[in-house]
């Protein structure tokens, strides 16, 4: 929302984007990519955070305005030190990683030329900001299967208010098709966090060598099954059994009479899934309609990813995307896909 932008001292949002205009027309447009320095101040993030303790007001003693202040146990703030406002509530142990030192993980990248930076900037304050590079992949499959279409970036995220860890992650990103790409980067790998504790620093960057030393091997993988999947195509009775039957089976309890309540409603929403997937198949957004196991497979990552009222759970929907239950549906009927084909 355009509402959690930081503002830097000059009015500008704090955030910038190269080539595409940044949220809500706010921030910075850069016609290039910019040199990291240049980033930090256009994005807003050249700000340094502080952990000072804190301490609680005790009474006042009688008809005496004196009041003392006692250290309030381990407790700490997280302070921006430019602004002097407080970000968060944490320990003592809480140890801070520095804008620069966190998003310095993304230089010996940009130094070699594997990647340019595309977005980065602050929220809320600065207690959330992210930096975002382009990896530049120039294997001949990958070009020629996905050209621009699907585009693989590397994410530093960072928070300061004691919320949640640092985050460094791998996210492809389909231009043309709303579809979320899953394909061999669709794993518990992609993202990896590290907690705000000693070694936050030293940590962050073998997360950032763990997680995007095989990239390019990936994406080619990821190019492979793209063009195995859309060679391949499937009659109804195998979409049932490839498609549907793995991404939302009837369960043997729901396939007779005399059902409860409880049980017709639940039977109503697997017939309703398999019903919008069935009419994705040859509907989905940028489909051809040529019954291709590529489409078939977009048509459940397409429905999981919008129908949020088809596919319910428990706790935030963004982690079931990710790496819980959503994720792993759709995990399924990709591996199921990738193995019909190969045998075939």
């Amino acid at each position: 929302m355009s509402h959690e932008l930081d503002t830097r001292a000059d009015g500008t949002a704090a955030v910038f984007s190269v080539r595409q205009t940044p949220w809500h027309r706010e921030g910075t447009l850069l016609r290039d990519a910019p040199s990291f320095e240049e980033a930090l101040r256009v994005g807003g993030l050249d700000f340094e955070v502080d952990v000072r303790p804190l301490f609680v007001r005790s009474e006042p003693v009688p008809d005496l305005p004196v009041f003392t202040y006692d250290p309030a146990g381990n407790a700490a703030a997280t302070v921006r030190t430019d602004r002097g406002t407080v970000l968060g509530i944490v320990t003592e142990r809480y140890q801070p990683l520095q804008n620069r030192d966190a998003f310095g993980v993304l230089e010996p990248l940009l130094d070699a030329g594997l990647a340019s930076l595309e977005t980065g900037g602050a929220l809320r304050g600065g207690r959330d900001v992210w930096m975002l590079v382009r990896f530049n992949v120039d294997s001949p499959i990958v070009q020629e299967v996905f050209a621009d279409e699907v585009i693989p970036y590397g994410l530093i995220s960072n928070n300061h208010s004691g919320q949640r860890k640092v985050l460094v992650q791998e996210t492809p990103v389909r231009v043309v098709c709303a579809n979320t790409l899953s394909l061999a980067l669709a794993d518990r790998s992609r993202a990896l966090g590290v907690r705000h504790t000693a070694s936050v620093e030293a940590k962050t960057v073998e997360a950032a060598r763990q997680l995007w030393s095989g990239l390019i091997e990936r994406y080619e993988a990821a190019a492979r099954q793209y063009q195995l999947l859309k060679a391949r195509h499937i009659d109804t009775a195998l979409f049932r059994r490839l498609v549907l039957d793995v991404a939302s089976p009837v369960p043997s309890t729901l396939a007779g009479g005399g059902l409860t309540a409880r049980q017709e409603h639940a039977r109503s929403r697997v017939v309703a899934r398999r019903l919008r997937i069935s009419q994705l198949w040859t509907e989905g957004t940028g489909h051809s309609g040529d019954r291709s196991m590529w489409e078939a497979y977009n048509a459940v990552a397409e429905s999981i990813d919008h129908d949020g009222e088809l596919w319910r759970v428990r706790g935030p929907r963004t982690a079931a995307l990710m790496d819980g239950r959503l994720g792993e549906i759709k995990n399924r009927v990709l591996a199921t896909l990738v193995s019909a084909a190969c045998r075939n």
